[in-house]
């Protein structure tokens, strides 16, 4: 799997790595955020098109050779209306990556979501059925409460939080809402459709997503205009249940505080990896923070995160006999699940419209392991045309060489991007 395309971590690289290493001697106020505004700018229609191209280079540790990568991508949107209460959606991208990592296809297609809806006239009673892509909680960068996450991301081109959620896939799933003022109910059920995932190129992929069966009930409500959450029970089978809430808050006219929970029973991915033993503990996730909106349409957005079955520190370094590889296939099975590979994290977002030009956007992140300290940064300059999009993208990992970014092969990277609206 690759995180960013340019992608974090790939088996093939922490291998080559690690012979290199060795050698080397071992306006509703509550949805005030500073999420990027839709990239889509085609009027709205059933069918939306969009057409992306890439050209970059990856500086590279460990004496690796510096590598050109390019990437060519088509994604399409169609939703429309079938009779007065019926609705069909199909949403589908097609990746072309260059390189691709070993045993995965250079072209990926990625069937997002595909589902028809019902709902009554009244408006109270909503059904769902197909591949849908349910996401759940506030946060901006790591969401425990979002228990559809695993193993959804197919194909990955960005590290911005926003694309991946919405490029992951759906999964195959029967929903009924009920809604009433200020609220509302929800069950979904995912029945077990497949072993294993797939790595062919036009798999509809439904061991990734529906590898077992698994049920969500939530309850949410808007107890003012200032205050809104969500409850949320989990379970899957093979696993103990979860429990999880959420809270958003107006805490001012420009600033917006959230919280997100999740208790339950769940694999240790790096017990697996490093000691190749597999077993169940029962622990906390966490994401809070605050999003500030000036009058400039500048959002600044800093999280706390927490996972409490991922290593501290101390875990962390007491693992090193094992190997890089070991460590290399925790971060695989990590960023498979979309969970945070350390303890505690954190993540500053920001975004800035209009920046030095009225349609030139700029969108920044930073992710801080709390533990060891490495960083993760993100760059992007985007200039608006009326039915194209012009981006230079930046990315760099930092860490000392043990920790979870100065561990990873990929060191810099530099990309311009392309996309055209029809």
């Amino acid at each position: 799997m690759k995180l960013i395309h340019i992608p974090l971590v790939c088996a093939a690289c922490v291998a080559l790595a690690a012979g290199s290493a060795t050698a080397a001697d071992d306006t509703d106020a509550l949805a005030l955020e500073s999420a990027p505004e839709p990239a889509q700018k085609a009027p709205e229609r059933p069918l939306r098109i969009y057409v992306e191209g890439a050209v970059g280079r990856i500086a590279q540790r460990y004496g690796l050779p510096d590598l050109d990568v390019r990437r060519l991508s088509l994604d399409l949107n169609w939703s429309a209306k079938l009779s007065s209460q019926w609705r069909a959606t199909l949403s589908d991208r097609l990746d072309y990556i260059y390189p691709a990592d070993p045993g995965s296809p250079t072209t990926i297609n990625s069937l997002r979501e595909a589902y028809v809806s019902w709902q009554d006239d009244a408006g109270q009673n909503l059904a769902e059925f197909g591949r849908i892509n349910l996401r759940n909680g506030p946060a901006y960068g790591y969401n425990p409460t979002d228990y559809f996450r695993d193993g959804a991301l197919r194909a990955v081109t960005s590290v911005d939080p926003f694309a991946l959620r919405e490029n992951r896939l759906g999964t195959v799933m029967a929903r009924y809402q009920r809604l009433w003022g200020g609220g509302g109910v929800s069950l979904a059920l995912a029945p077990k459709l497949a072993d294993a995932p797939s790595h062919q190129s036009f798999s509809l992929d439904l061991g990734a997503t529906n590898r077992r069966n698994r049920g969500l009930a939530s309850w949410s409500a808007q107890f003012s205009d200032r205050l809104s959450g969500q409850v949320l029970a989990y379970a899957e089978q093979g696993k103990g249940p979860q429990l999880g809430a959420s809270m958003t808050a107006l805490l001012s006219e420009a600033t917006v505080g959230f919280v997100e929970l999740s208790r339950g029973r769940d694999d240790d991915l790096f017990s697996a990896a490093v000691s190749g033993v597999t077993r169940q503990i029962t622990r906390n996730r966490l994401s809070a923070g605050a999003t500030f909106t000036t009058s400039t349409r500048l959002a600044l957005t800093a999280e706390y995160e927490y996972n409490g079955l991922a290593p501290d520190r101390a875990a962390w370094d007491a693992g090193a006999s094992a190997g890089i590889v070991a460590y290399g296939r925790y971060l695989l099975a990590s960023q498979a699940r979309q969970d945070i590979a350390s303890r505690s994290a954190w993540l500053l977002y920001a975004t800035q419209k209009s920046a030095f030009l009225k349609s030139l956007d700029l969108t920044a992140l930073l992710r801080i392991n709390a533990e060891d300290h490495s960083r993760l940064g993100w760059v992007e300059l985007r200039y608006h045309w009326p039915s194209f999009d012009g981006a230079l993208q930046w990315q760099t990992t930092n860490g000392r060489a043990f920790s979870e970014y100065g561990l990873v092969p990929y060191r810099q990277s530099l990309q311009v991007l392309g996309a055209w609206y029809f």
